[in-house]
C-alpha cells in the first residue's frame, strides 16, 4: 500500500508540483522563523531590560545620583553594554560620540509619568528618559552590533531566500520540461514535419501526454502514407486504360463529342502525371538532375510558349548573374505552372502579367504578379496542399485539381529554395520564387 502511494505521488505532475509548494511553504517558515528566533534572541540576549524598562531605568538613573557623574556612568555603560547621553541643565557628556542628540530625533512617548520616549536618528532607535531638567539617551546595542545584523543578518536571509527559490525554480522547471518540448513538437507537426518524436522517457501525466503525442503523429504519418500510396497505385493503374481510351478516340469522327472526351482524357493525364512527379520527388529515389543552367533562358522559353495568349507578359530581367545549379525541365514546370495559373485568372483584368528577374543576396528572385481576382486571405496558408483549390466548383473553366502549386513547392524546396505567395482579394497575386547562388 504505502508503495503505491509513493508510485501515484512520483508519477503524477499534479501531486509533484503541490509538494514542491507545500515543501516550499514549510522551509520558508521554517528559514524565517529560525533566522529571527536565532538572530534577534542572539542580539537581545545581553540586553539588560525584559519586560519593565521604565522601571529599569529609573533604577539606572537612580544609580547615578542626583549630580551625574561621567565615569560612573561609563562604567555602568560598559558592564550592561549601553550607550547613555546626558543633557542637564549645567552639565552634558556621552559614552559614545555615535549617540545623537534629541533634538535631532523624531521622538514617540511611549510612558506619561515620567516621561519616556522611542526616538529614531538615522535608521537607529533610542529610549530617552526626561526627568524635570534632565534628559537621558540610552542606546541598548553597540552601533557596530546594529550595523552588522541591519546589513550583513538581513542580507543574509535574502541570499538564502533567493537560493531557495532558485532551486525551487529549477525543480519545477525540470518537472515541466515535458511541455516545452511538446510544444516544440507541435510547431514541428503544424510545419509539416511528421516524423518529429518528443525524446521524453516519463511516466508521469506529462511523459503519458508525450507517449500520446508520439503515437498519434506516427498514425497520422501512417495515414498519409496509406492515402499517398492508394493515389499512387491508383495513378498508376489508370494510365494503362487512358492511353487504350485514347487510342479509342483516334476511330471516332470529328466531333463536339471527341472534342470533349480528348479534352477530359488530357486533364486526367495531367492530373496523374503530377501526383506521379510529385510521388516521384519525395522518394529517395527521384533526385534531381542538377545542371548549371542560365535562369533567364528558361524564362524565356516558356514565356515564348505564351505568345498568342492574353493577357500580354511583360519581362523585366534585373539579375546580374542568372547561372544557377538547377534541374532544367523541373523548373520550367514550375515557371509554366505559375504563368499558366495569372494569366487564366487575369483574363477579365486585361493587364499584362509581371514576370521579373532579380537578384536579392544569395539568391535570385523571380516575380510573377497578375492583376487578377487575387485569393482571400484564408486561403493563402492552404493553397500549397494537395487537391486545395481556392474555387471549389472545381469547374474545367477553373482548370486543374489543386495540384499545379502543391508541385511547385515540393520542386522549389528540393532545389533548397523557396516560394511565397502574397494576394489581395480584388487585386491580384504576386508569387515569388527564391532560388539560392550556389
Amino acid at each position: 500500500m504505502k508503495n503505491n502511494w509513493l508510485h501515484k505521488v512520483f508519477n503524477s505532475v499534479f501531486l509533484k508540483l503541490l509538494l514542491v509548494i507545500v515543501i516550499t511553504g514549510v522551509c520558508i517558515n521554517l528559514l524565517v522563523g529560525g533566522f529571527f528566533m536565532y538572530f534577534y534572541m542572539d542580539s537581545m540576549k545581553n540586553t539588560p531590560f525584559r519586560k519593565n524598562v521604565v522601571q529599569y531605568l529609573e533604577y539606572l538613573i537612580n544609580d547615578f545620583g542626583p549630580s551625574p557623574d561621567f565615569q560612573k556612568a561609563k562604567e555602568i555603560s560598559q558592564k550592561l553594554t549601553l550607550e547613555i547621553r546626558y543633557e542637564g541643565p549645567n552639565n552634558e557628556w556621552s559614552t559614545s560620540k555615535e549617540l545623537p542628540p534629541v533634538n535631532d530625533m523624531k521622538l514617540r512617548k511611549i510612558n506619561e509619568e515620567p516621561l519616556v520616549y522611542i526616538g529614531r536618528s538615522q535608521g537607529r532607535s533610542f529610549v530617552v528618559f526626561r526627568d524635570g531638567q534632565n534628559q537621558y539617551t540610552f542606546d541598548f546595542v553597540k552601533s557596530y552590533e546594529h550595523q552588522s545584523f541591519s546589513e550583513i543578518k538581513i542580507l543574509l536571509l535574502i541570499v538564502l531566500l533567493t537560493g531557495m527559490f532558485v532551486c525551487v525554480y529549477f525543480i519545477i522547471r525540470r518537472i515541466l520540461k515535458p511541455v516545452k518540448l511538446l510544444n516544440k513538437g507541435v510547431k514541428q507537426v503544424s510545419s509539416g514535419n511528421l516524423n518529429y518524436h518528443v525524446p521524453v522517457k516519463r511516466s508521469d501525466e506529462l511523459g503519458k501526454l508525450a507517449d500520446a503525442f508520439n503515437l498519434m503523429t506516427g498514425r497520422i504519418r501512417q495515414m498519409l502514407h496509406s492515402r499517398e500510396q492508394l493515389l499512387l497505385n491508383v495513378s498508376h493503374e489508370l494510365r494503362s486504360p487512358l492511353t487504350r481510351m485514347k487510342v479509342a478516340l483516334e476511330f471516332l469522327p470529328e466531333n463536339s463529342t471527341k472534342k470533349n472526351l480528348s479534352d477530359d482524357i488530357s486533364e486526367m493525364e495531367t492530373m496523374i502525371s503530377e501526383i506521379l512527379e510529385t510521388e516521384r520527388l519525395k522518394s529517395e529515389y527521384g533526385q534531381l538532375n542538377l545542371q548549371p543552367t542560365k535562369l533567364t533562358n528558361i524564362v524565356e522559353e516558356v514565356i515564348g510558349t505564351f505568345k498568342h495568349t492574353y493577357p500580354d507578359i511583360i519581362y523585366e530581367n534585373k539579375a546580374e548573374k542568372t547561372i544557377l545549379n538547377i534541374d532544367r525541365q523541373r523548373i520550367k514546370t514550375v515557371i509554366n505552372n505559375l504563368l499558366t495559373n495569372a494569366i487564366k485568372y487575369s483574363e477579365n483584368a486585361g493587364e499584362p502579367v509581371r514576370v521579373i528577374l532579380e537578384q536579392k543576396e544569395s539568391a535570385i528572385v523571380l516575380q510573377i504578379k497578375d492583376s487578377g481576382k487575387g485569393m482571400p486571405e484564408d486561403d493563402l496558408q492552404h493553397i500549397f496542399e494537395p487537391f486545395y483549390r481556392v474555387d471549389k466548383s472545381r469547374d474545367r473553366n477553373t482548370g486543374g485539381y489543386g495540384l499545379g502549386l502543391s508541385l511547385c513547392k515540393i520542386i522549389i524546396e528540393a532545389h533548397k529554395g523557396k516560394i511565397e505567395v502574397e494576394s489581395v482579394l480584388g487585386k491580384g497575386t504576386v508569387v515569388k520564387l527564391l532560388l539560392p547562388i550556389d
